[in-house]
This record gives structure tokens, sequence and C-alpha cells, in this order.
């Protein structure tokens, strides 16, 4: 450490990028504190938040202003996703996991892939950079049947239809996704022990996702993805009616569903009824309900176990302008009488 003809203090360190950095202070203590945190960053590695936040400073001036708008969007919920965890820690498992429940809200694909552009060159910056020595995004693709356009709802009969057929093959899957709005994996993860009865509520702590065919549990990353459903006076004859043990959708031979069996039991209840939505498009019904209660965008994040409140009032916002948009569509032809 070596003072300066200005009074200040200097030190020399050598980054993880092998680049050498100069740190300055005004005493002795200050620069022994600034060298000790670049240090320990160094062993620890950086936030994601600051790896993006560095990354965007650079970014944003070289974009035209439309492009500068939409790529900040994705950038910040990216920050909101990753913002804490080091980023030489990251795993392309988490980014999948992420990228899956980001379309399992009803994004369009080049939403979707939006989002998934700018986690990927965050992390090819972080390599360039030397904050970490792999892109755990690099090798990541986008989830298959992604739409080109916004998600709708269920229709009135497709709700209808699964309102009226719990029996019919696979329908208590639909019919749970509309009334409690668990993700597909999580349904497919669900034992009957985690559904209790008498207390009308149903836990939520793991979920499946399939690997070349074959069904893998993961348990959810953040602790907002864990929780507690209530039961919902129309599910609950039913869920009483059919209680049993193991998992409440087994497959054939016992055990998860692969791949296959899943798609097969969508194939049987489609035959069988006519329903062509999807189960997160039920699960969309279920976040509308919620909002058509007047449930406030808080306790709908809790319901709908959303890491983050951004991601609710995503939702929230577009179920806001749909209602709009009825109100206007209902008053178009409203004239004064004289």
């Amino acid at each position: 450490m070596t003072k300066r003809k200005d009074g200040r203090w200097q030190q020399s360190v050598t980054g993880k990028d092998g680049k050498v950095r100069v740190v300055y202070g005004k005493t002795k203590a200050e620069v022994a504190r600034r060298v000790a945190a670049l240090r320990e960053e160094r062993v620890r590695g950086c936030t994601f938040e600051k790896v993006a936040d560095e990354w965007w400073e650079k970014k944003e001036d070289r974009l035209e202003w439309n492009t500068a708008a939409s790529y900040k969007t994705a950038y910040k919920r990216a920050v909101e996703w990753l913002g804490s965890e080091r980023v030489n820690e990251v795993t392309p498992r988490d980014v999948a996991n992420i990228i899956d429940d980001f379309a399992d809200q009803g994004f369009a694909r080049k939403t979707v892939s939006s989002h998934l552009m700018i986690i990927r060159q965050i992390f090819a910056y972080a390599v360039r950079r030397g904050y970490c020595d792999a892109n755990p995004v690099r090798d990541i693709t986008l989830p298959e049947g992604l739409s080109k356009k916004t998600v709708d709802p269920p229709t009135l009969e497709e709700i209808r239809i699964v309102k009226n057929s719990p029996d019919a093959p696979f329908g208590l899957f639909f019919l749970m996704g509309m009334y409690t709005g668990l993700r597909k994996g999580e349904l497919l993860a669900l034992e009957w022990e985690d559904v209790d009865l008498e207390a009308r509520t149903i836990r939520v702590n793991k979920s499946v996702y399939h690997e070349n065919n074959k069904p893998r549990i993961k348990k959810p990353k953040t602790e907002a993805s864990v929780g507690v459903v209530p039961i919902l006076n129309a599910l609950l004859p039913i869920l009483q009616r059919k209680k049993a043990r193991g998992l409440v959708f087994p497959a054939p031979g016992g055990g998860y569903m692969s791949g296959n069996e899943f798609r097969k039991a969508i194939d049987e209840y489609r035959a069988a009824t006519g329903v062509q939505a999807t189960s997160h498009q039920f699960r969309h019904e279920y976040a509308t309900m919620l909002f058509e209660a007047d449930v406030p965008p808080a306790k709908m994040q809790a319901l709908l176990r959303h890491a983050q409140l951004g991601t609710t009032m995503d939702v929230y916002r577009k179920m806001t302008e749909r209602k709009v948009k009825q109100i206007h569509d209902e008053v178009l032809a409203v004239d004064v009488n004289v």
C-alpha cells in the first residue's frame, strides 16, 4: 500500500480475470476494507445483480430507444429472478426452471425467447469478464409448445366440461388445475398425503419435470414456490370421494408418469371430452377467479406461488386490460335518449 501525492492511499489487486485493479481510499483502513471486499468477491464470485447492472450500463447506450425499452423489461426481470445468486454457482437447471416457470404463465414465445436471450447475454458477458468460467445458458432451449401470442383462457364451454367431468379419464387433473392453480409438474408430483381434507389445504413442496421422457423430481428453488393452497368448496366433495393413498396422478404401472404417459393421458381426456385447453390455461383460469373475486395482488402472489410480485402484476395487468376492453365493448352502443 502506498500513499499518493494527493494524500490518498492506494493498493493494486489482481482480479479473477487476471486484470490489475487499483483501489483508492482516504485512509489505510478504508483501502484495506475495499481490498478485503474484492478478495472475498474473488473467492465467492459476483452476484448476478452486480454483473447484470454492469452489463446493462455498457449495453444500454448502444441500443435504439425501442429496443432498449424492451431489453430493460427482460433485464429487470432477470435481476428479480437471479439477483442474489452468485454467477459462478448458477446451473443450467436453475435457468431452465426459471424459463419453464415464466413460460407457464402463458407468455408468448417471443416474450419468453427475449428473456432467455437477455439472461444468455448477461452470462456471456460474465464469462468474458472472468466472473464465471462457463455460460450455463448456452445450451438452454425454449420450452416446447409455446404459442406465438399470449395464451387465451379456456372457453366457457371447456370450463363447463371440466367442472362436470371429474370422472372422465384424467378429469381430476384439469379440475384440480382450475381450482388450485397448481402447475402441471406440481400436480404430477402431488401425493394424497399432501391433501388435508380436514384443514382444507393442499401442500405444494415438489414438482415433476421430464428429462428424455423420464420423470425427475425437483424441489422448489424459491420459498415462494413452496406453499399451501386452499381447497375450494367446488372441489372439496370430489376430493373427499376420490381420496386414496400414494400419488394423486400415478403412472399406469405406479410411480411418476413419464412424458409419454402424461401426453397419452391428456390425449385420452381430450378424446373423451373435446377439451383442447392446456393445463396452464386452467391455471390462468384460477388466477382469473382470484382477480374477479377482488383478491389483491400480494395475496394472489401467495396463492399462485410466484417468486416475484412483478410476475403476479404482469398477470394482473393483462386481466385488467381485458376487463377494461370488455367494459368498453359493452358501452359502445350507449347513447342519450332524446
